[in-house]
């Protein structure tokens, strides 16, 4: 009588599983602790993306850490599927959004508040600060995936190609 098929790919399927566990973390992880870095860097005094008040990345940066890496998780999940892909429309419509949500915290920081009162541009500035830290999420996680998927296709092209070489 012969074994089971489940018997006898016990040994593959942990392979499979490890695997798929490794590929999960490089194609969706990678981009999720990239963003993180980008948001936590700030605090830090490495760099900054903004021109912001002080006291502001202490009140908000928590909510924008959280956008940001579910922004990421959200678009490397979302564009590592074969039917939808990141290129350059998306890639400039997400830049321009960028450029969008920036504005607010330049021309605060010249002083420019569209002749609103402070309390009414604090709103705006902080409404843009976290759709910025969105859009940053989104940027990472696309072009993380156009790289994954990059490196995908050259591993493919160059297997076909090696027992011709």
């Amino acid at each position: 009588m012969p074994p089971d098929e489940d018997e006898c790919d016990e040994p593959n399927r942990g392979a499979n599983r490890l695997g798929g566990l490794l590929r999960f973390g490089v194609d969706h992880l990678v981009p999720v602790l990239l963003t993180a870095a980008l948001n936590l860097a700030p605090r830090y005094g490495y760099f900054t993306l903004l021109p912001l008040a002080a006291g502001f990345e202490r009140a908000y940066g928590n909510f924008a850490l959280l956008f940001g890496v579910a922004a990421a998780l959200v678009a490397s999940v979302a564009f590592s599927r074969a039917e939808t892909r990141f290129d350059i429309p998306a890639f400039v419509g997400t830049a321009g959004a960028g450029l969008m949500t920036v504005m607010p915290s330049i021309l605060g920081r010249a002083g420019l508040t569209f002749g609103l009162p402070s309390q009414y541009f604090n709103i705006i500035i902080t409404f843009a600060y976290l759709g910025f830290s969105i859009v940053v999420g989104l940027l990472v996680g696309g072009c993380w995936s156009v790289a994954v998927r990059a490196v995908g296709d050259a591993r493919v092209n160059r297997s076909r190609d090696w027992p011709n070489a």
